[in-house]
């Protein structure tokens, strides 16, 4: 595997994704009892926004560096700059840092809360596990993210959140989320599943979503995120994020977050930011 998440950091879909997972967490935590979180393709944690690889794209410009541009509304949205230490409103905008699903997981998990990041590439997990050192009841599995659900689902404590961010390299990459939405749902009915998926002018995203509303498992939000005309031919135009067993009310009050990113992140002609409930209960 090549990829590296060091050249898209900050851009609008780790805004999009990392704005709900914070509001997933968040939620989860309102009641008492332990939760459990499974990261299964976690990154190294933390990106250098200032290195040669993210300098290349330099794809925090339009995302991360233009929603700190100006104090957000949404206490969704200001939530997560709040824990990632990404302050609002400042004069320069210009990011050093961007911190990946990991420590933004962390900021938000309690002491009593459980959580394992899997990561493929040794390096990457090496430099994460280096990164939550001093962070307890935390492991750090380099492996296949994939795997990680048959091994570590479902947990003792019973309640959380698996969080699916898988890169994308391979052409049968949606087949294997669909599988392995159905190996969380057999194992874990009663946990949370968030999914990234792209959105690009190819209709690959339309027929993985077809794929799950026929398959059985049961209330499946999405939310999408588009910053480029749906045709357009330049690659990721927008950002979708799939939701299994959602919070209650999650669908309502994140439509404010989401219209707020479109308003902000999205170019002229994008669709409208999407809230919709792929399947019902």
């Amino acid at each position: 595997m090549n990829y590296r998440h060091a050249f898209h950091a900050g851009n609008f879909a780790d805004v999009h994704k990392h704005t709900v997972l914070v509001a997933l967490l968040d939620r989860l935590t309102r009641k008492p009892k332990p939760l459990f979180f499974l990261d299964t393709h976690a990154g190294r944690g933390r990106y250098d926004l200032q290195s040669n690889d993210a300098r290349r794209s330099n794809e925090a410009e339009q995302g991360i560096d233009r929603l700190r541009l100006r104090v957000p509304v949404n206490t969704d949205i200001a939530r997560y700059l709040t824990l990632g230490g990404l302050t609002a409103g400042e004069a320069n905008p210009a990011t050093a840092s961007y911190p990946g699903s990991p420590l933004l997981a962390l900021a938000a998990l309690r002491d009593g809360d459980r959580a394992v990041f899997v990561e493929q590439q040794t390096e990457e997990a090496r430099v994460l596990r280096n990164e939550t050192r001093h962070h307890r009841n935390v492991s750090i599995v380099c492996g296949d993210g994939y795997a990680a659900l048959t091994t570590w689902l479902p947990p003792k404590e019973n309640r959380g959140l698996v969080l699916i961010d898988p890169p994308f390299e391979s052409p049968k990459e949606f087949d294997a989320l669909a599988g392995a939405l159905n190996t969380f749902a057999s194992r874990w009915s009663n946990g949370v599943c968030a999914v990234w998926y792209p959105l690009k002018s190819s209709r690959e995203s339309a027929r993985f979503l077809s794929t799950l509303q026929h398959s059985g498992i049961r209330r499946i939000l999405t939310l999408e995120l588009s910053v480029r005309p749906a045709d357009s031919p330049l690659g990721l135009n927008g950002s979708g994020m799939l939701i299994v067993n959602p919070p209650w009310q999650l669908d309502q009050e994140m439509r404010l977050a989401m219209d707020e990113m479109h308003a902000t992140l999205a170019a002229e002609g994008a669709p409208r930011a999407k809230v919709h409930w792929l399947v019902g209960e």
